[in-house]
């Protein structure tokens, strides 16, 4: 019985933490994007077409698990989200390898108006709250 109740309590610790782990808040979400942001100017000056590339698609996931969080997003992290996406995109043309350049303003204009639509249904959401 002993050994059955540990079991229990062992299952019903690691759902919880597995609950935890699994969220995703639009603070996550901003957090997400101020470590992307950070990373890439820090070292954008020394990075390959492949980096840029990591780069992108990495921008691209968060803004696709961030479409999740949304409704949750507050005014002060709306505001970190678009500095954060005017710094990559400022960034981004800097870059000099044409090719490339362009797949990554594809890319950058892709997220720009995912975070378009975000300010958006945000705006709708506070004028249907008002």
């Amino acid at each position: 019985m002993k050994k059955l109740s540990h079991l229990a309590l062992a299952i019903g610790f690691a759902g919880i933490c597995l609950t935890a782990c699994t969220s995703y808040s639009a603070q996550d979400y901003v957090n997400d994007m101020k470590n992307l942001t950070e990373e890439t100017l820090k070292n954008a000056s020394t990075y390959t077409e492949e980096d840029w590339k990591r780069v992108g698609e990495e921008y691209r996931s968060i803004n696709e698990k961030g479409k999740k969080v949304l409704e949750n997003m507050t005014e002060d992290q709306r505001k970190e989200l678009e500095k954060f996406s005017e710094e990559m995109s400022d960034k981004a043309a800097e870059f000099n390898h044409e090719e490339l350049k362009k797949q990554f303003d594809d890319i950058m204009e892709q997220a720009n108006d995912f975070v378009d639509d975000i300010k958006q249904q945000l705006q709708d959401l506070k004028e249907e709250n008002e």
